[in-house]
């Protein structure tokens, strides 16, 4: 079964935008970091046979908003810290997507429309265009992503979409001879601070 939460898009303006998402935040910005050990990204694979979710809470990253509420941000995760309660399992991940090779997950995204508000808490709902770099390759997408403002020091946001193993040139982790589902979906609960 293949999903996707997710429509690729490849412009040249979203990917100028999302390559802005890894320079410096623009003066007058707000300036936040990721939480590191209260911010998770978990990936969710299913097989025949059961579910698998692994969980890393070693995110890092930081993002900008611009005084007329244009926001970038820039999210990096070790692929050695993903852990599904399972070693073996792990391993065999880690094999399969090349963390040698390829050491980290790296997501930049901007948007519109997310300057922080006057009260709280307060949710802002708004499609993202999200640039995911994964076992050396990079894609564009739309992802819808929430973000709660619980304060004006703390706001978090969290995301669920869907991406493709075959799309990444990942070769399927399988079990008894059968592969898990070419879908991975990817769920982040990211805690930015100022």
């Amino acid at each position: 079964m293949r999903r996707f939460a997710a429509v690729v898009t490849a412009t040249t303006a979203t990917l100028a935008l999302s390559v802005a998402a890894h320079a410096q935040a623009p003066a007058g910005a707000t300036q936040l970091t990721i939480a590191t050990g209260e911010s998770t990204l978990t990936y969710h694979l299913i097989h025949k046979m059961h579910k698998v979710s692994g969980t890393s809470k070693k995110v890092e990253g930081r993002a900008a908003i611009t005084p007329d509420g244009k926001a970038q941000v820039m999210v990096r995760v070790p692929v050695e810290s993903f852990d599904s309660d399972n070693s073996n399992r792990d391993a065999h991940m880690k094999e399969s997507v090349e963390a040698a090779r390829y050491p980290t997950v790296e997501l930049k995204a901007v948007a519109d429309g997310m300057a922080p508000p006057a009260t709280f808490p307060s949710t802002v709902k708004k499609t993202w265009k999200v640039q995911l770099v994964f076992h050396g390759v990079k894609q564009l997408f739309d992802v819808p992503i929430d973000v709660t403002w619980k304060d004006a020091n703390t706001a978090v946001a969290k995301a669920d979409f869907h991406i493709s193993l075959e799309g990444y040139k990942v070769e399927r982790p399988s079990l008894l001879f059968v592969k898990v589902e070419d879908d991975l979906g990817l769920s982040a609960n990211l805690v930015f601070k100022r």
